[in-house]
């Protein structure tokens, strides 16, 4: 199926608004639901899916990160201690993983190793938003403006950075957790900050793996023009949404994309 004939153009579009969809409502988007439906709908293989999930991540947020930054979803002072220490991490791990995926001794390994990691993150964020879930029901209150810890939020930065880096895995699934559960930022702002950092995160591991040959813009570009019908539904959608309400859609996303992966 060629990538600009009308069935493939029409899939991604649809793709795409799906993606917006899922990304605006619950922070969830990047690895999580665009590298089940890259490698599933479009035949591309696990390190191909993780740059292109990138690059389309980086592109999408953009409009999602106006929409939140204008509804003051986003807590800065912990997105800027995370992004200090997800950054240089981010730019190494890209280039690791670029390499080793061009050699033609590791290639296969560096395949299978990239599509377990992303398996194991996507299970460990289910279980992460599922506990603070049921914190939430029993009335567990986070405060946003709790103070950050500077050395936490870093090295929580550092991690997130390596798994983004590695697997395209890292706004809701990833950076939501660490927001919500780490550093005490209560549900809907984490989603906002979530969307923020995973941004500039997705733009630097996507031109990693665009200047390794593993992106595919054209495929990229579809499913973003198909985010601006997904992504202001979402912000609509939000606004009448309670904090369990948001918690259960999260985990739906988030099972539903894990099904379609190891299934593959």
């Amino acid at each position: 199926m060629s990538v600009w004939s009308s069935d493939g153009v029409l899939l991604k579009l649809v793709l795409g608004s799906i993606f917006g969809l899922c990304l605006g409502l619950t922070g969830v988007g990047g690895g999580v639901l665009l590298i089940p439906m890259l490698q599933l709908f479009c035949g591309m293989s696990p390190v191909l899916a993780v740059g292109t999930a990138s690059m389309i991540s980086a592109m999408v947020k953009i409009n999602a990160s106006f929409l939140h930054i204008k509804a003051r979803n986003v807590s800065w002072k912990k997105i800027i201690l995370l992004f200090v220490g997800a950054v240089p991490v981010t730019l190494l791990v890209t280039q690791v993983v670029v390499y080793f995926n061009a050699h033609p001794f590791y290639s296969d390994v560096t395949q299978t190793t990239i599509a377990w990691l992303v398996t194991i993150v996507m299970v460990g964020s289910l279980i992460s938003v599922f506990s603070k879930y049921r914190s939430n029901k029993s009335g567990t209150d986070l405060s946003s403006d709790a103070k950050p810890n500077a050395k936490k939020a870093i090295m929580s930065g550092m991690f997130c950075g390596s798994v983004l880096g590695s697997t395209g895995v890292g706004g809701g699934v990833l950076l939501l957790p660490v927001l919500n559960s780490v550093l005490q930022v209560d549900i809907k702002k984490a989603i906002g900050s979530s969307v923020v950092l995973a941004l500039f995160l997705s733009a630097i591991a996507a031109v990693g793996y665009a200047s390794g040959g593993q992106s595919d813009i054209h495929t990229a570009i579809l499913f973003f023009v198909g985010s601006f019908i997904g992504v202001p539904i979402a912000a609509q959608l939000m606004k009448r949404m309670s904090e369990s309400h948001v918690y259960l859609v999260t985990m739906l996303v988030i099972s539903v994309s894990l099904f379609s992966y190891i299934t593959l």
